[in-house]
């Protein structure tokens, strides 16, 4: 399901009292008495919220206590930070000539309208985001898909065109799983796990290629990206969590066995589920990983401290805001790759991930330590890396490889000039990669 923002449902001149019915009618069965115009704008004033002279310096949140008549209203003010909707009961809010520099999180249930002038921060421009934390939560009447899913103007999903079909999952793990899928429904099933914040969008050059060699290809976007949940707290993003939910998947669709794909922290989970899921596993491929995460290695020094650089302080300093800046997510998604509608894809997916997920994404990957663990991998290996990767050196690999004692097999690809993003760098990049993996798959099988 794509989520769109469609503010042309609503006139920059709507009252307050408009908003008022269009939510009841939204969570109430009976209406109430019609008023003109100017009285039902009295009476919210009077008794529906909060009127605002001067801007809010900080957060803001609204809770149970500003509830009245099941409503939360607010009006004519700015919010210089995060404004926060949470409470324990459903019920509509309606926020007019509201402007939020932050980004406004959704923890309640039912209705929530936005009316105003044009200096109204419209939800999913550049500015502000919302987050909706709940699977009844709406956005002037728009759905979210599962939990925690981010309300934009427009999905990322919708920068590509892409030969894949769109599903979603519930797993055994409580996670509302977002999917692709495309190929043959008889093909050998591979699955792609993507890096970081990468999604979807970083296997959909790859994804079509390797079905058109006859596999039925499967790219889950695990928690916290594209449309899958979002949970909000830090150990939901463990390497172990991420596995358990890539397993899960591939149960819940009756698979069994799987040749794994993974890039970056996606590697990490491969790794980690020939360790704990050696039994739905019949090879893992391994892009841009290693044995550990070295958080002295100067592009992780820069993502958590921000070094050298004075438009980012680093991961962990935006609380205030819930927002990265610009400049960091053009600096982070910067690619070779010449298909402009997959840099628009990817760009905008990086901005559509909330900022709890980044910080605790990173926290997590930081932890990553397999040294010890990775001779009790006893299945076939491929590993692919970049000769630019400047995340893990030539060291790191020779590191892996010895680590990798107990594999059936190890087989080892260079693929000279590119980067950490070694699947998507460039159209041959892309032929480069699919190649080692239909021919490592096919050698398998002989």
């Amino acid at each position: 399901m794509t989520i769109h923002n469609n503010f042309a449902l609503f006139s920059a001149a709507i009252l307050a009292s408009t908003l008022f019915f269009a939510a009841c009618s939204d969570d109430s069965s009976s209406a109430p008495e019609e008023k003109s115009s100017h009285e039902e704008e009295t009476s919210h004033e009077e008794h529906h919220g909060h009127h605002m002279d001067e801007p809010s310096e900080g957060d803001l949140t609204l809770g149970d206590e500003d509830i009245q008549d099941g409503f939360i209203f607010l009006q004519d003010t700015t919010i210089n930070g995060v404004l926060t909707v949470s409470t324990t009961t459903p019920g509509a809010t309606v926020l007019k000539n509201v402007k939020v520099t932050g980004n406004l999180l959704i923890k309640r249930s039912g209705r929530v309208d936005f009316s105003g002038s044009a200096d109204v921060v419209h939800v999913g421009s550049s500015n502000t985001d919302v987050y909706a934390f709940e699977d009844e939560a709406q956005v002037n009447g728009h759905h979210f898909m599962g939990k925690n899913n981010t309300f934009t103007t427009k999905s990322f999903a919708e920068y590509q065109n892409v030969d894949w079909t769109e599903k979603s999952v519930d797993l055994a793990t409580g996670i509302h799983l977002a999917y692709t899928v495309t190929g043959d429904e008889k093909g050998t099933p591979v699955v792609l796990i993507h890096g970081l914040t990468d999604g979807r969008v970083s296997w959909s050059q790859v994804a079509p290629s390797l079905a058109k060699k006859g596999y039925r290809v499967y790219v889950p976007e695990y928690r916290g990206n594209g449309k899958t949940d979002k949970p909000i707290d830090e150990s939901s993003y463990s390497v172990a969590e991420l596995a358990s939910d890539i397993a899960a998947f591939v149960e819940k669709l009756g698979l069994k066995k799987v040749h794994i794909v993974g890039h970056s922290l996606g590697a990490f989970i491969a790794q980690e589920l020939s360790i704990t899921n050696a039994e739905i596993v019949s090879s893992i491929t391994l892009i841009g990983s290693g044995a550990s995460v070295d958080e002295k290695n100067a592009t992780l020094d820069w993502l958590v401290n921000g070094t050298d650089d004075e438009s980012f302080d680093g991961i962990y300093a935006y609380d205030s805001t819930q927002k990265l800046p610009e400049s960091f997510i053009q600096a982070w998604g910067y690619s070779t790759n010449p298909d402009k509608g997959f840099q628009a894809a990817n760009l905008e997916h990086l901005k559509q991930v909330p900022y709890y997920v980044w910080k605790y994404l990173v926290k997590n990957l930081l932890k990553i330590d397999n040294t010890k663990r990775l001779s009790s991998i006893a299945t076939d290996v491929q590993i692919i890396w970049g000769t630019k990767d400047a995340l893990f050196d030539s060291e790191s690999q020779k590191t892996l490889q010895k680590g990798l004692s107990g594999a059936k097999s190890v087989v080892f690809h260079e693929v000279e000039g590119a980067d950490h993003n070694t699947h998507w760098g460039s159209a041959e990049d892309v032929k480069t990669v699919t190649g080692y993996i239909d021919e490592f798959i096919k050698s398998l099988k002989k």
